[in-house]
């Protein structure tokens, strides 16, 4: 009998335990449509967000920013006290490889040594990537792990990871490292080591062939890049450029860099379907907007680039490349030196989420938290929707534990998705208590013209709430 109520309790034990079970996947991600085009109204259809005088002007800039790298001559962003910083920080604190073992001094001493900086810099000319690759903080393509364990602290967050660079994208190489097989790099967003066998040199001519100013974006994943004779020769993915030649029916002409027997580029004519690419700018609206940002739903989330996927910010600056938008690399970067940036710290959750239905622009504006950024896209039954590539929800068992609700993917939700998860101190750590700023990406001059049109019909204007809350709301200059 005794043995009866023991396995009676056992088995209620269980069946409780799998009832309080968080679920597998978060109700937002369930029940909302995971879809972008399904949430497009006859009447949004029909708005125009952005004036093709303003769009045409931010890709002109766009294309400054993004070629300028060919035309300096000293490093930019790659100073000589901010690249001796990375080996000073990984020095005092070596973190774990990728066998879970504790780096030794060794470790960071043959990177320092390798890097060869008392000359730094040593190279200083323009060069072109020719394969997808990555910016490392330090010269190796092993990791460094804060922890052995864990998903916050270890894998996937690589340290050493800074970010992915698409291939044909130019560089400007600032130091060969002492072994020839590394080289510091700056791109037009980001610096860090590159795998020497990744890039060639390019000269002036090369430059005025590529800078032809015309121009075409991948806009699918995973795209194939092929040559006259249908043969693959290279991967391109969302938002990647390319100069442009000739447009036909069924693909684009292109042309693209590949490397020669003396390391320096040569341009081959490459061939992409039309199903998978435009001319840049693809033409901002609200079914553009809603087809490319449907390409990007589910994308599993790859840290840094890591796996050529993409995190938060990859995402957004992705997006936007397409249009010629121009983000910056980091989230908050991509919040703070561009746009309209509206300040929502010291507001209630509730405000927050008023400004945001109130002001956001869908699709041209942007959301951000310390360490991640979202992709204002409408509302859906007075509750804000965003789009965004998220690893995980933060959460704290009854010991003080963390742990991390994984999501690891682009969803569509609300702003309260962590609401119905346990363990998560709801005073400051709910996503929508930490939102700490928005950005609108529209010019100014056509962000109140927006405005005074109704993009954002609902509620009050955003005079109306300034007036109310002088005191919580500031414009950056």
């Amino acid at each position: 009998m005794k043995i009866r109520i023991l396995l009676f309790v056992l088995a209620l034990f269980f069946l409780l335990a799998g009832c309080l079970k968080q679920a597998d996947t978060i109700k937002d991600v369930s029940e909302l449509r995971q879809s972008h085009a399904f949430y497009l109204t006859e009447t949004i259809k029909e708005k125009e967000p952005l004036s093709a005088q303003a769009q045409t002007q931010m890709d002109e800039d766009y294309n400054i920013i993004y070629f300028s790298i060919w035309h300096q001559r000293q490093p930019f962003h790659a100073l000589p006290e901010r690249v001796s910083f990375d080996f000073t920080k990984f020095g005092k604190n070596m973190g774990y490889g990728e066998n879970k073992k504790k780096h030794s001094q060794d470790w960071i001493k043959k990177l320092r040594q390798n890097a060869a900086l008392k000359n730094y810099p040593n190279a200083l000319y323009a060069a072109i990537t020719t394969r997808n690759t990555n910016l490392r903080v330090l010269p190796t393509q092993g990791p460094q792990f804060s922890s052995p364990d864990g998903d916050s602290s270890g894998w996937p967050f690589d340290n050493l990871q800074r970010s992915s660079v698409a291939a044909n994208t130019p560089i400007f190489v600032c130091h060969i490292s002492a072994d020839k097989s590394w080289a510091l790099v700056e791109t037009s967003y980001a610096f860090g080591w590159m795998p020497a066998e990744d890039f060639a040199r390019v000269g002036a001519a090369f430059i005025k062939t590529w800078e032809r100013g015309r121009y075409a974006v991948i806009t699918g994943n995973q795209t194939s890049i092929l040559d006259a004779g249908d043969n693959f020769i290279l991967r391109a993915s969302l938002g990647h450029i390319f100069p442009l030649v000739n447009e036909m029916p069924d693909k684009l002409e292109i042309i693209v860099a590949a490397t020669d027997e003396n390391n320096k580029a040569v341009i081959k004519t490459g061939f992409v379907s039309r199903e998978q690419s435009a001319v840049k700018p693809l033409r901002f609206n609200y079914p553009n907007a809603a087809r490319i940002a449907d390409e990007l739903i589910g994308e599993v989330y790859g840290w840094g680039g890591l796996y050529g996927n993409r995190d938060c910010s990859a995402m957004t600056r992705d997006f936007f490349a397409l249009f010629g938008i121009w983000l910056p690399r980091n989230s908050e970067d991509q919040v703070k030196e561009v746009g309209t940036y509206i300040h929502l710290q010291g507001l209630t959750p509730e405000e927050k989420e008023k400004v945001i239905l109130d002001r956001g622009i869908p699709y041209l504006s942007l959301l951000w938290l310390k360490g991640h950024v979202m992709l204002y896209i409408g509302r859906q039954n007075g509750r804000a929707l965003i789009f965004h590539n998220i690893w995980g929800i933060r959460t704290k068992d009854e010991t003080g534990k963390e742990g991390r609700y994984i999501i690891g993917q682009a969803v569509i939700t609300t702003l309260r998705l962590d609401y119905e998860l346990n363990g998560i101190d709801q005073q400051h750590d709910y996503l929508l208590n930490r939102i700490a700023a928005m950005n609108i990406l529209v010019p100014d001059q056509q962000n109140q013209q927006t405005q005074q049109n109704g993009i954002n019909p609902e509620g009050k204007s955003s005079n109306e709430w300034y007036l109310e809350y002088p005191d919580k709301l500031r414009l950056r200059d």
